[in-house]
């Protein structure tokens, strides 16, 4: 019993320690201190994959005073909403406490820079998240991108082992307005035109066959709509 006792207070006191020590060696134009987070446990291994980057990117995070740390190696957990970068001088994973921040933005591995804003839920489980700025204004097009743990047909790992557990994409997609909150939203054609009324819609149609739009996917969604942005179509919200 007092073995079990003092390896609890050993696990603890390593846990504090990281967090302290996941400061240490940042470049000097830093203000270390202001990184703060835990080390991270490893997640249960099943298929598919608990993160959006399986590689550490690139990017920049910043804290709610403005201020910002770039050319940090970070990775975003989809399965459990949290920020995580790779502290170098203690080669540890750290979750950066995500109250600390305003958003972050890495570079993916096609190029592309991802942009997370922290805001505020206040529909089904409230609470801080990360959300995925696909289009941002006024009426911001919103993706909260959630990993879940679901029952799946029996699978052997590369262990051999029988499983029955895999991590799934369950997104969510919102319109957002700081005054009017969350309008959840599909990502289809039709969708998209319940947003506007039947004289718009004319117009919206219009525009999507002559830019060649066909909105089947995220991707195509986006284009459409920054297309009907640069086109001075507001949808209904």
């Amino acid at each position: 019993m007092a073995n079990r006792i003092l390896y609890i207070v050993f696990i603890f006191g390593l846990l504090a320690a990281t967090s302290l020590k996941a400061q240490e060696k940042l470049p000097k134009k830093w203000t270390a201190e202001k990184i703060k987070g835990t080390r991270r446990i490893p997640y249960a291994s099943y298929s598919g994959s608990p993160f959006l980057n399986d590689k550490f990117a690139t990017g920049e995070i910043e804290f709610q005073d403005g201020s910002k740390m770039d050319s940090l190696g970070l990775r975003y957990s989809t399965y459990r909403d949290e920020l995580i970068y790779y502290n170098t001088a203690i080669s540890a994973h750290i979750i950066i406490d995500k109250i600390s921040l305003n958003g972050f933005s890495f570079t993916d591995e096609s190029g592309k820079k991802r942009i997370f804003r922290r805001q505020y839920y206040n529909g089904f489980f409230p609470g801080e998240r990360y959300f995925e700025v696909l289009s941002d204004g006024d009426i911001a097009l919103l993706v909260y991108r959630q990993v879940v743990l679901q029952v799946c047909p029996p699978y052997n790992d590369n262990s051999g082992v029988i499983k029955d557990m895999s991590y799934q994409e369950a997104y969510n997609y919102y319109l957002y307005n700081s005054k009017k909150g969350y309008e959840l939203i599909r990502i289809n054609k039709n969708s998209l035109l319940s947003k506007f009324d039947k004289l718009t819609q004319k117009s919206v149609k219009k525009i999507l066959r002559k830019n060649k739009v066909l909105v089947n996917d995220e991707q195509s969604f986006v284009i459409a709509w920054n297309l009907l942005k640069e086109n001075g179509i507001t949808v209904n919200f």
